[in-house]
């Protein structure tokens, strides 16, 4: 009778045959994290997008255009050239994703506690400043101003995974964008 169970040399080829095949798709399964966020900043840029065509709308049809404030959905949004003031509460207001309550978050400690973290009211050459991947702010104007948004896990000084609105009053128009080379 012939003894039952698999040789050595059976075992070790299944063995090496599964470590390749984890090997070669570990990538692709720690791509897909980065992948998510990506993918999270850019549903939710394109949120803001669609919350600054109706606040506009809203803008127009109250013909407030000089005003420094408009009430947008029930809540008090800012204004600067008649576009949502570059701030943490003005894009609370905008956007229905969980964002802290008060204030600015920190850009040096990773985002926690929240779906994202928020820092407005930025400029060149303010304290918490972040420069933005190919956008270059006028030199002649103090007026222009960023809002970063970033998602959960992530810091803001160390890694580009944000998304950013930038009111430029300079030119009376927005910028919004993504910055993922650090997701």
């Amino acid at each position: 009778m012939k003894p039952k169970g698999f040789t050595l040399m059976e075992v070790s080829i299944v063995l090496a045959t599964l470590s390749f095949i984890i090997f070669a798709a570990l990538p692709v399964l720690l791509d897909i994290h980065r992948h998510a966020y990506i993918s999270m900043l850019h549903s939710s840029q394109s949120s803001l997008g669609t919350a600054l065509k109706f606040f506009r709308a809203q803008v127009l049809i109250d013909d407030a255009q000089e005003r420094r404030q408009i009430h947008y959905i029930d809540r008090k949004v800012d204004m600067l050239s008649g576009m949502p003031e570059a701030s943490a509460d003005s894009i609370r207001a905008l956007l229905e994703i969980d964002l802290p309550n008060k204030g600015n978050s920190q850009i040096n400690q990773p985002c926690e506690g929240n779906d994202f973290c928020v820092m407005g009211q930025q400029y060149p050459s303010s304290e918490y400043f972040v420069s933005i991947p190919g956008y270059q702010f006028s030199e002649r104007s103090g007026l222009d101003r960023v809002v970063y948004i970033w998602p959960q896990g992530y810091t803001l000084a160390e890694e580009a995974c944000y998304f950013y609105y930038v009111n430029q009053a300079s030119t009376e128009s927005v910028v919004r964008g993504l910055a993922t080379e650090g997701c």
